[in-house]
């Protein structure tokens, strides 16, 4: 049997490249979604079983799934982890992941590059193993992450690559090449980001922070600050502003100029010019 794992809109667009090209699938583990440009309503249009069960506590599904043979475990953007038991019991457990491994294994590796000033980040498809994001790879592809790039314009030139990057991968796996070892010296992690991680620090200089601002911009939860009234304000862009005449030194403030709002940060001025009042 045939397993896809998959989410959103990156699982939708692999999900829909493999159906059109003839792959068949007999089980689809999924999380509820409905919209559009979703993985549950594809398998349902499609006629295939699908499950939001986490097959880590769902032992009916697992046990189930135990006596099978499983050929093809595809995994994109999915949420849970997969048993060991299931990865071991799949001749070709695959995974595609959101950066250049060995770098950036873990969650949300496109927010953390653009973060960390990367200029080019990434694409792999390789094997599930019971660690997260070690097996060894198939296939990769590169991707610049331009100066204004947002986290969501990332994830745009990854929907038009995925699809792409698991099919030359099945193509290897058919012409019986093997998958490349991850070399772990050069191994990096970077943890789940939540909302309250998209405080802006304002002792960082100008390009720090406007990298950290369009990481996160909508419709991810953005970045964000108080202003001195305590209201919170969303930022979702940002550029360096040059004062002719900086009469406000303390790191930190915020005041209005020209419509928008301007703060004093380590090294000058950064303005405000897509931003929300919460």
């Amino acid at each position: 049997m045939n397993i896809f794992a998959g989410f959103g809109t990156l699982g939708f667009v692999v999900l829909k490249e493999l159906l059109e090209n003839g792959y068949q699938f007999d089980l689809i583990l999924t999380h509820k979604d409905g919209s559009g440009e979703s993985v549950d309503l594809l398998s349902s249009k499609n006629g295939i079983d699908f499950s939001y069960s986490d097959l880590r506590t769902d032992l009916l599904l697992l046990n189930e799934l135990k006596e099978e043979k499983i050929n093809f475990l595809i995994s994109v953007n999915y949420r849970y982890i997969i048993p060991k038991i299931i990865l071991e019991n799949s001749s070709y457990p695959l995974n595609i992941h959101g950066s250049l491994l060995p770098k950036y294994r873990g969650r949300t590796p496109h927010v953390w590059a653009i973060i960390n000033g990367e200029s080019k980040t990434g694409i792999t498809c390789h094997i599930m193993e019971e660690s997260v994001d070690t097996g060894d790879i198939y296939h990769q592809i590169e991707v610049e992450i331009a100066d204004e790039d947002t986290g969501n314009d990332i994830i745009q030139k990854f929907k038009e690559i995925y699809p792409v990057c698991l099919t030359e991968s099945l193509k290897k796996i058919h012409q019986g090449i093997k998958p490349i070892p991850q070399v772990e010296a050069d191994a990096t992690y970077f943890g789940k980001r939540i909302p309250e991680m998209g405080y802006v620090d304002f002792t960082k200089d100008k390009k720090s922070l406007i990298n950290f601002i369009r990481a996160q911009s909508k419709p991810y939860p953005g970045a964000y600050c108080y202003l001195a009234d305590g209201r919170k304000l969303i930022v979702h862009r940002a550029v360096a502003l040059d004062l002719s005449q900086p009469v406000l030194n303390s790191i930190g403030l915020i005041f209005k100029e020209n419509n928008q709002f301007v703060a004093r940060v380590k090294d000058g001025f950064l303005a405000f010019t897509d931003f929300e009042i919460g």
